[in-house]
């Protein structure tokens, strides 16, 4: 197990039980038949915690792991992606749902999967349509407006 393996595992494991710590104390937990707020986030947290420390011990007895998390340069990839779904939320509550949403599976697309544009419209364009057919129709979600005013 390499330094920064068993660092993120650590980092997992304190991130869950936060989760975990967070949804007892601040919100309620209600019951399996009347869940409160707290229930899901310390579900979440718990299996958080489980997994990690699973693969903090998977990595303790398997001593072959002697390779990097990402070969040289390979981090730029899920980096990026993590920079579009940051911006993504940041602009959806300015620029409304169904935009934000097409601008973010158009970078998707072409920056992280690097597709060609035709591919990319027709996933776009679909990818947006059923979500929201999907939020809006199927299951009845408020999205955000924004500039084009749904």
């Amino acid at each position: 197990m390499t330094k920064q393996e068993r660092n993120a595992g650590l980092g997992f494991t304190v991130f869950g039980l936060l989760t975990a710590l967070y949804s007892v104390s601040a919100l309620s937990i209600g019951s399996i038949k009347q869940p409160g707020p707290g229930l899901f986030p310390l579900i979440c947290g718990g299996g958080i915690v489980v997994l990690s420390l699973l693969w903090i011990y998977r990595g303790r007895m398997a001593r072959f792991c002697s390779e990097p998390l990402w070969p040289e340069a390979e981090w730029k990839r899920p980096a990026t992606a993590v920079v579009i779904l940051i911006g993504y939320t940041a602009v959806m509550e300015y620029i409304g749902y169904s935009l934000s949403t097409l601008i973010f599976l158009i970078a998707w697309q072409v920056i992280v999967e690097q597709e060609n544009w035709r591919r990319t419209a027709v996933i776009a364009v679909i990818g947006t349509v059923s979500m929201y057919i999907l939020f809006v129709y199927l299951l009845g979600v408020a999205l955000p407006p924004g500039l084009i005013g749904e």
